[in-house]
């Protein structure tokens, strides 16, 4: 099995329901101290893949999220301009 970890440049902003993870109590009433994530809109600019079978079923899915978005590309260091595309097995 393997996982396709792929970093985008125009990574989109996503509403997300907020938890209460910490609480305590102040004064009698229960004040949130701690919440996850911690702010309702968070950017996904990191999307990753699990129990790809195939290379094909790599190769499809990498299709679609270069239909969809830019793929991220190394600025500096020895993988300078090279895409931010990982491929590992499990």
């Amino acid at each position: 099995m393997m996982r396709l970890t792929v970093h985008v440049e125009d990574a989109p902003f996503v509403k997300r329901e907020r938890k209460v993870v910490k609480d305590t109590i102040v004064k009698g009433k229960t004040v949130p101290l701690e919440y996850k994530p911690k702010k309702a809109k968070c950017i996904v600019n990191t999307f990753s893949f699990n129990d790809l079978h195939t290379q094909k079923e790599v190769n499809e899915k990498l299709y679609y999220l270069r239909s969809k978005h830019k793929v991220a590309k190394w600025t500096e260091g020895v993988k300078k301009g090279k895409e931010m595309i990982y491929v590992s097995w499990q």
